[in-house]
């Protein structure tokens, strides 16, 4: 009998010479909502991210930036945030681009380097280092830069949390124990709840720290990563890299046979995560309502709103689908994903692109689909 690795051989083969697959569609009954000054608070926290970057940009280069949509992730409030700390929330989005593109253009990719990196960020969140003391890059610039801006804006307690919160993710990220579960690494990889934290969320630590907080907690980042790994794939795909979703389950689990199986699997396991968030959010929010505890009933609120906020973010960033991608403009969309080093090329209703592309547009992704 052949061995389960043998057995894989082919799955792997296919990966390899994979150039297309079918994205299913993946709904969400929870709600997007946009803070009503969400479009003066994308402009600052741009303008902030491209003074932090100190360079001048072309109108090329910063149109791309801006299509990146960055400060999308703050889509996730309800309207009570004060837009200071909607402000300082879309400014955390950005650091998170600036700390995670050293690992994903493999220029800290592990050992001391990595370890030496993640130390000095930790070092500017505790305010134990000044930004003479270390290397003058990007991603100090910024951490050091907001972190003024959240001691002002949190309480000490507050600000607490949100350090120590940053500090589990640099931990988890510098960790070289590679025999961890796979979504129990990847969960603490996800950078949301700094986000949801810098928008100064009120809530008693009894609140966060019940069992049915995490659970509920641990559902909405497993929902996140699992949707950033399948958007993500295609990026990755061409830098050789493999550390997502479906090829861990293409590559390990025995009744995943074809690299399209692993992408049904995860969308499976997506919707799977949302139905397991909202039973136990609203476990907490039955029991806030009945002990009078408004602050956190409105914490559950914006905790509600990451789930379709990270959605619609990957639907819509061009870090994922490419510069000027027709499939930008629109809604959510599904269909046959054509893998291209340059853009996502989705194939879908017809009638859907004859509205959100050209006809020149729409010929060239025909041509390229008969050709594969």
């Amino acid at each position: 009998m052949a061995s389960p690795c043998l057995q894989k051989l082919p799955a792997v083969e296919h990966l390899f010479a994979l150039t297309r697959f079918e994205l299913p569609e993946i709904p969400c009954s929870l709600s997007f909502q946009r803070h009503p000054e969400y479009m003066s608070i994308t402009k600052e926290a741009n303008e902030w991210a491209f003074k932090c970057m100190r360079r001048d940009f072309s109108p090329e280069e910063k149109k791309c930036l801006v299509q990146w949509k960055v400060p999308m992730f703050t889509c996730l409030s309800t309207p009570h945030a004060p837009k200071a700390n909607m402000v300082a929330s879309a400014k955390f989005a950005w650091l998170t681009a600036f700390l995670d593109d050293p690992f994903d253009d493999n220029e800290v990719a592990g050992g001391a380097l990595a370890t030496s990196y993640l130390d000095t960020v930790l070092s500017l969140c505790y305010g134990t280092a000044s930004l003479a003391e270390i290397p003058d890059i990007l991603a100090y610039r910024a951490c050091h830069d907001l972190m003024k801006d959240l001691r002002s804006l949190l309480k000490p307690k507050l600000f607490k949390r949100t350090v120590s919160t940053v500090e589990g993710w640099a931990r988890s990220i510098s960790s070289d124990d590679l025999t961890q579960d796979y979504e129990l690494y990847r969960r603490k990889n996800v950078f949301i709840l700094p986000l949801i934290y810098a928008m100064g969320a009120s809530f008693d630590d009894e609140d966060v720290e019940s069992l049915d907080y995490i659970r509920a907690q641990n559902a909405m980042l497993d929902h996140m990563w699992m949707v950033n790994d399948v958007f993500s794939f295609p990026k990755e795909f061409y830098k050789k890299k493999f550390n997502n979703l479906p090829a861990v389950l293409l590559l390990t689990d025995p009744s995943v046979q074809t690299f399209q199986d692993a992408v049904n699997t995860t969308c499976r396991m997506i919707q799977d995560k949302e139905d397991e968030f909202i039973y136990y959010r609203d476990i907490l929010a039955t029991n806030a309502s009945r002990n009078g505890k408004k602050d956190f009933l409105k914490f559950l609120d914006v905790l509600s709103c990451a789930i379709p906020a990270n959605l619609v973010f990957h639907y819509a960033s061009s870090r994922y689908h490419g510069m000027d991608n027709p499939l930008l403009g629109g809604p959510t969309f599904s269909g046959t994903w054509i893998l291209d080093p340059k853009r996502t090329i989705i194939l879908s209703d017809p009638k859907r692109w004859n509205v959100v592309a050209s006809s020149n547009k729409l010929n060239q992704i025909q041509n390229l689909s008969n050709l594969i």
